[in-house]
């Protein structure tokens, strides 16, 4: 009998397969929430920029959309952990042993290593923004940490995100 754990954690069991609707699914959704995400980032750092230059307080727009752009980077995180379990499970059938033939493969290595560690720090990027903003006593040191984190975590995403144009590692536009 399979136990729960196995169908929650092991797509890759030959009776129970992970759907691949379900696959391409969450990789649309994915895809389609990087846009609403760039969005609400580049949003708050506007807004917190705007802050820096007029010497506002940390408030409206620029802690809203701070607060949105997290929000939905751990949305993000949460769906890209999945597929990301998914892709090395079931796409790769990758192993521990095996470690160096996965990195010798461009495609593999770009998901599994490269894509993930670099959005893994934009994540952490954008909460501790958010964080030193929130702990922050004034304003401008509030908005000053918010614009530098979320803009190297802006600079992170759009590098590591598979555009179309990059190759055999693109991905469609949504």
């Amino acid at each position: 009998m399979v136990g729960f754990k196995t169908i929650l954690l092991n797509g890759a069991n030959e009776g129970l397969p992970i759907p691949e609707s379900m696959y391409t699914g969450l990789l649309h959704g994915h895809s389609g929430l990087r846009y609403l995400l760039l969005i609400a980032l580049i949003i708050a750092i506007v807004a917190a920029y705007r802050n820096v230059k007029s010497g506002g307080a940390y408030a409206g727009a620029a802690k809203l959309f701070g607060l949105i752009t997290m929000i939905l980077t751990d949305l993000q995180l949460l769906i890209g952990l999945v597929l990301w379990y998914v892709y090395m499970d079931t796409r790769t059938h990758f192993k521990i042993n095996q470690l160096k033939d996965v990195l010798s493969n461009s495609t593999a290595r770009y998901f599994l290593v490269e894509h993930f560690i670099m959005m893994l720090l934009a994540v952490l990027s954008i909460h501790l923004g958010y964080r030193m903003a929130k702990k922050s006593i004034t304003g401008a040191a509030a908005n000053k940490a918010q614009f530098r984190w979320y803009l190297i975590a802006l600079i992170l995403i759009l590098i590591a995100i598979p555009w179309p144009f990059y190759g055999n590692l693109g991905r469609g536009w949504f």
